[in-house]
């Protein structure tokens, strides 16, 4: 149950997502008849976005807002969940022991560099 949760609760909603594409490809067809009609272009652009602000304020925005929230209370959800905060903790123990390591084994390889004479240059 959990598992459906946290997939759901990544990135935009499908509702949300389809309008923002929507939107990005109107304004790409627009800005290609801008290019095309030049002046005679504004008053489409003014309709389209007296018709955006039409739309965005019936049913479909207050659908997007509901999902939006939606998404929100997941995200609240997931981040209560006590398994979820003890394996971040776990994880975040196991990356900081990692960095140790790795800092020490780098250090060890310096030392050696430093140890080590340099040559001439010439291979026998």
């Amino acid at each position: 149950m959990m598992m459906g949760r946290a997939r759901r609760g990544r990135g935009f909603p499908p509702v949300v997502a389809m309008v923002m594409a929507s939107g990005i490809l109107l304004v790409v067809g627009l800005s290609k008849a801008t290019n095309v009609l030049g002046a005679a272009s504004i008053p489409i652009w003014a309709m389209v976005i007296a018709g955006a602000v039409f739309a965005l304020r019936g049913p479909l925005g207050e659908a997007l807002l509901r999902s939006l929230a939606q998404g929100d209370q997941d995200r609240e959800v997931l981040g209560t969940d006590p398994a979820l905060l003890q394996e971040l903790d776990d994880l975040r123990a196991q990356v900081a022991e990692l960095q140790e390591r790795m800092d020490f084994s780098e250090r060890l390889l310096a030392r050696e560099r430093e140890a080590r004479p340099i040559g001439t240059g010439e291979r026998a």
